[in-house]
């Protein structure tokens, strides 16, 4: 049985059951891509392609560090900010609240490749994030993200301190190789778990609250703990990532009531933060762990910093988004939501966070083989491109479709690509088609979407064709022609 079978059958989220229910009285239509092996979506084609330096980051930008924060100047968390910023050799840009309007020029003019957001927990909910997710989106042409973020955040200075002296020590050892063989599992959330004190990497599920994993930790039990090893740690419950103020109450309602504010004492959030972890995600709304899971696999196979990994969930998202889409809904008071499969499945998609540095790279090594392939040719007489992915290997975190085109709450499956286009590509691609198999049967996408992306000076193009359930397996193999 698959973990998304098993999770299913548990009920590791508490928006499941709603989220089901829900289809069966009313489904949002999902109108986004197009199937079988026609040209991808009119909208991806505008009528002049990005230009290289207005795309965000910019080349200058890569591996460059801005924290943007909002902690007073009298407050010692931003004590801690300005040094570990000195150490890192990032520019520090402060704004006031939720004031997020005031970092867009200052972050187009730098371009950085990563953003840790250093805020104060009871100014962060999922309103803010979407926020800052649509401004990691718009600050060049292209509907696919401009920087990797992550948030920084603690109580009090003294956690806030030892929270990034964990981030330093783990990455210092990974790449300085003195790192022993890391260890990692899924496993639960309990108290006695004997593997909790040990693992480097670790992903849980379960029902969650802004306070604990039902039948397991609460934050009060969990902040009481302490992990020398400073682990990453991934979370599969719902409401696990909340900071501070939480719609959580009115999951089962259909329109958005007023927000509670938690006490930060119980706030599994800031309890790992206290506990000794150097990165956390989790998602501030009801979500699935098939969520975790992609993250997971992602980071497990590329070794990427943590920031790029949850980046990794983003790009999935914007991917399956219509190309025009503008703004997430923000949740307020009163304001009907929406309740289809798909809308429940975007919700916990879009409001997964990391909590750490984005620039903090945990691993020296990834801790497994890839389960896809990709090969990139150009025909330089025609200039057309051609990008092929085979499955090696079947990988539900990578290839389970959590965002289907189907409202009945059916999974599908998918193979998506990111791959920086051969030297001498310009602009982009009037008609792209893909072609799926499995060996020598044809198989019938039921939809495919095609991104164009500038980052870092060069341009790129991002994926995603979908199939039934358990027609992408082992072996099966999509070629994209894109043609100028």
């Amino acid at each position: 049985m698959g973990i998304h079978d098993a999770l299913a059958r548990s009920g590791s989220s508490t928006t499941l059951r709603m989220a089901l229910l829900a289809c069966l009285l009313w489904v949002l239509p999902a109108v986004l891509g197009n199937s079988g092996l026609s040209t991808a979506e009119a909208d991806t084609k505008r009528d002049e392609p990005i230009a290289l330096r207005k795309g965000m980051p910019k080349a200058r930008g890569l591996g460059t560090l801005v924290i943007a924060t909002n902690f007073e100047t009298r407050d010692g968390r931003y004590k801690v900010i300005k040094a570990y910023a000195k150490s890192r050799g990032a520019k520090v840009q402060r704004f006031k609240g939720s004031e997020l309007e005031s970092l867009v020029k200052p972050l187009r003019k730098v371009g950085p490749e990563f953003v840790a957001f250093a805020m104060t927990p009871e100014s962060i909910d999922t309103n803010v994030h979407y926020g800052i997710l649509e401004m990691c989106r718009d600050l060049d042409d292209d509907p696919m993200p401009d920087f990797h973020f992550g948030y920084l955040t603690a109580a009090n200075a003294e956690e806030l301190e030892a929270f990034l002296a964990g981030i330093v020590r783990r990455e210092e050892a990974a790449s300085a190789g003195t790192q022993a063989k890391p260890s990692s599992s899924v496993t639960a959330l309990t108290s006695g778990n004997p593997k909790l004190a040990t693992l480097d990497y670790l992903m849980h599920f379960g029902h969650g609250q802004a306070w604990c994993v039902q039948g397991g930790l609460s934050g009060k039990e969990l902040g009481a703990l302490r992990f020398e090893q400073a682990p990453v740690v991934w979370s599969g419950a719902c409401f696990n990532g909340v900071f501070s103020r939480s719609f959580h109450k009115c999951a089962y309602q259909m329109v958005f009531l007023n927000p509670t504010t938690i006490d930060p004492d119980t706030l599994m959030t800031l309890a790992w933060v206290r506990a000794g972890v150097s990165a956390y995600f989790a998602a501030m709304e009801g979500d699935r762990g098939e969520m975790a899971m992609a993250e997971w696999e992602y980071f497990r196979q590329t070794a990427c910093s943590v920031g790029e990994t949850m980046g990794f969930q983003y790009r999935l998202a914007f991917t399956s988004l219509p190309a025009s889409f503008e703004r997430f809904p923000r949740q307020r008071h009163m304001v009907k939501k929406r309740m289809g499969f798909y809308d429940v499945m975007l919700r916990g998609m879009v409001s997964r966070m990391v909590l750490s540095d984005p620039s903090y790279r945990p691993a020296s090594a990834p801790l497994e083989e890839p389960a896809q392939e990709d090969t990139v040719t150009r025909d330089e007489s025609t200039g057309a491109v051609e990008v092929t992915t085979r499955a090696v290997r079947w990988s539900q975190g990578l290839q389970l479709n959590y965002l289907p085109k189907s409202g009945k709450g059916i999974f599908d499956r998918r193979l998506f690509t990111r791959v920086a286009l051969p030297e001498g590509s310009e602009g982009e691609f009037a008609s792209v088609k893909v072609k799926l198999t499995n060996g020598p049967e044809l198989v019938e996408p039921t939809r495919f979407h095609v991104r164009h992306e500038v980052w870092g000076g060069a341009r790129y193009v991002v994926l995603q064709v979908e199939a039934p359930a358990g027609a992408i397996k082992a072996g099966t193999k999509a070629v994209w022609t894109l043609t100028p």
